[in-house]
């Protein structure tokens, strides 16, 4: 069992063992996301700001606040990036974080280096979660959990032994989820935050959660968390009082583009 204390960290992990496949109609450029950005030049579309150009496939202008702003004061507001329904797209949303934090880059959805970056998260995590079977992961503040406990609750779920879910995990398309998103936090030594949207406002605005600080904060010193949101594959594309909890619906998960207090 987990170290004391660990139990709702580990279920915080578990809830996120799984994404699933986008429904199709959220593969396409939205006619009012095209109607927002056309005519306008690359140069002219570039934020100011955060270097996000408005003209990338997939791209939601507009701007997303976390409920609870005293995480990161600084970096409260994002921008949502689609990914590709693919089975893949945990991976796919952190290396689009990743490649907006360290090469200052916005990389497009059907972005060509994709592939490459999202074949070595993948192997990357899967690496981390068979080798040292005692070796210890950070969860969230000081609690740890060791690896071998965290692939066996991941296995459990889908009736698995623990080489069958992390060979499996190997294979392209299969589905990422809350103990990959740990695995990479610690093989990359950067903080993984993870969000969900809630209805604010009475239900007339959209508000991002932080459910999973993943490496928090023992790798916060890097300076540069990467963060993805987890919903239905319905977001944004639904109303706020329509969405639902990762889990309970066609699960997805999307990159976050941190877009700076300034913007409105």
């Amino acid at each position: 069992m987990p170290i004391p204390g660990t139990l709702l960290v580990v279920s915080t992990v578990m809830a996120f063992a799984s994404g699933a496949q986008i429904s199709p109609r959220l593969q396409i450029f939205r006619s009012r996301q095209r109607q927002l950005r056309g005519g306008e030049s690359e140069a002219a579309e570039a934020d100011d700001h955060e270097g996000v150009v408005r003209s990338r496939r997939g791209f939601f202008p507009e701007v997303f606040r976390e409920a609870e702003q005293g995480v990161c004061p600084s970096r409260n507001s994002f921008h949502i990036q689609q990914v590709q329904g693919t089975g893949d797209c945990l991976f796919h949303s952190i290396a689009i974080g990743m490649a907006f934090e360290d090469e200052r880059c916005h990389l497009d959805m059907y972005d060509q280096s994709l592939a490459d970056r999202v074949r070595k998260l993948r192997e990357l995590a899967v690496d981390t979660l068979t080798s040292d079977p005692n070796c210890t992961l950070h969860l969230e503040g000081d609690q740890t959990i060791a690896i071998h406990e965290l692939v066996s609750a991941a296995a459990e779920q889908y009736d698995m032994t623990p080489e069958a879910y992390c060979s499996s995990m190997r294979n392209k398309g299969v589905w990422g989820g809350g103990p990959e998103i740990l695995a990479l936090a610690n093989a990359l030594r950067r903080p993984i935050h993870v969000f969900e949207p809630v209805a604010a406002c009475n239900g007339t605005q959209f508000r991002l959660q932080l459910c999973g600080a993943f490496g928090s904060p023992a790798f916060d010193e890097c300076g540069k968390r990467v963060c993805i949101i987890a919903a239905d594959d319905r977001f944004p594309d639904c109303k706020p009082t329509e969405v639902k909890r990762h889990g309970e619906g066609g699960n997805h998960f999307l990159a976050l583009l941190p877009a700076g207090m300034d913007r409105a």
